[in-house]
């Protein structure tokens, strides 16, 4: 048996190159910058945020970035900023336009009692003391009809009272008002005769309302 030298032993010892040497361990992985500005942007401008976000989460697929839960976030949070910024504004413009139609409405309300009574005051307000109750009088009994021939009935009575009662003025304007009111209501008798639902009338009887109601404001009542 040969006996080895110790400078053979010590070569047979030593491991060959490359083996047992420790592997190169990566390093860290790099977070997508796009994917860092669409969370910023989100709640800075969210629209860039929505574009920021999306470019991220492109660029991570193709460049095996990090930050993917960073884009995700930062799109979630431009999508919701963005929904209720958009809906701030609907509700501000909501507002803004209720706000000038109540204006417009005080200034012609206004302009309507700087213009003071028609041309017979004194004729309209007599007549406002015949129409204003017998208008009163029809929306109570309205409740206590229950078929179409009285309901035919009570309009006729109406009818009658307030036309007679707005003869006696000279005021043209106002008799026209009152004329157009009585059209209004026949058609609402009409409408219930024939079985149909007159509530379309309503608006205009609204409308007829107001302005014999002005009207009568105007001459004192």
């Amino acid at each position: 048996m040969t006996q080895q030298t110790p400078y053979e032993s010590a070569v047979q010892e030593q491991p060959a190159y490359g083996q047992g040497a420790p592997a190169h361990a990566p390093g860290p992985q790099k977070t997508n910058t796009m994917a860092i500005l669409g969370l910023i942007f989100a709640f800075v401008f969210s629209p860039l945020g929505i574009v920021f976000s999306a470019i991220g989460l492109s660029q991570i697929r193709k460049r095996r970035e990090g930050g993917r839960g960073l884009a995700i976030a930062g799109l979630i949070l431009s999508i919701v900023f963005l929904l209720i910024t958009l809906a701030l504004v609907v509700f501000a413009f909501a507002m803004v336009q209720e706000a000038a139609e109540t204006v417009a409405a005080e200034e012609t309300q206004a302009a309507a009692v700087a213009e003071g009574p028609g041309e017979d005051p004194q004729g309209v307000l007599a007549a406002c003391e015949v129409i204003a109750p017998a208008l009163i009088g029809f929306d109570s009994n309205v409740a206590t009809i229950s078929t179409p021939e009285e309901y035919a009935l009570l309009v006729t009575d109406v009818r009658t009272t307030i036309e007679g009662a707005a003869a006696t003025t000279s005021d043209a304007a106002f008799v026209q008002d009152v004329q157009t009111m009585s059209a209004n209501l026949q058609l609402t008798a009409d409408a219930v005769s024939s079985g149909e639902d007159p509530s379309y009338l309503d608006a205009a009887l609204t409308e007829d309302d107001a302005r014999v109601g002005s009207a009568c404001a105007a001459a004192g009542y």
